[in-house]
């Protein structure tokens, strides 16, 4: 970056360069800070499932009240469906589209199956 040997003089942005004591009285502050979240991790750290999930029951079970209660108002505001779906038969859905009427003929013999003339007479094989 600097091709010259002259170094960059940075001792203006260090806040401890005039004041040889700050940065051990920033760390003092900063850890007096933490204590009370370091100890309750540290105590953390020997809790059971249940016991977090327990420490949750504050904020979890009032979120999902909340969630519930929003998705049943969105469920009930929403009402009837404009065009309702028509139930459909399975064999209706095999033969959509399908000239003729093949289930019922097949389903209709009372002869053996002939599963050579079926394939054939549907356009299979």
């Amino acid at each position: 970056m600097n091709n010259s040997d002259d170094r960059l003089q940075l001792e203006s942005l260090d806040p401890g360069s005039e004041d040889p004591g700050f940065w051990i009285r920033l760390h003092g502050r900063v850890l007096a800070q933490a204590r009370d979240e370091l100890a309750r991790r540290q105590m953390a750290g020997e809790w059971s499932i249940a016991e977090v999930v327990f420490q949750w029951r504050k904020t979890l079970v009032p979120v999902t009240l909340l969630a519930a209660t929003l998705a049943g108002i969105i469920v009930l505001g929403q009402g009837e469906p404009a065009s309702p779906l028509s139930p459909i038969a399975l064999e209706e859905a095999l033969v959509e589209g399908l000239a003729g009427d093949p289930i019922p003929t097949v389903l209709g013999r009372t002869a053996e199956l002939d599963e050579v003339a079926f394939l054939t007479g549907a356009g299979g094989f």
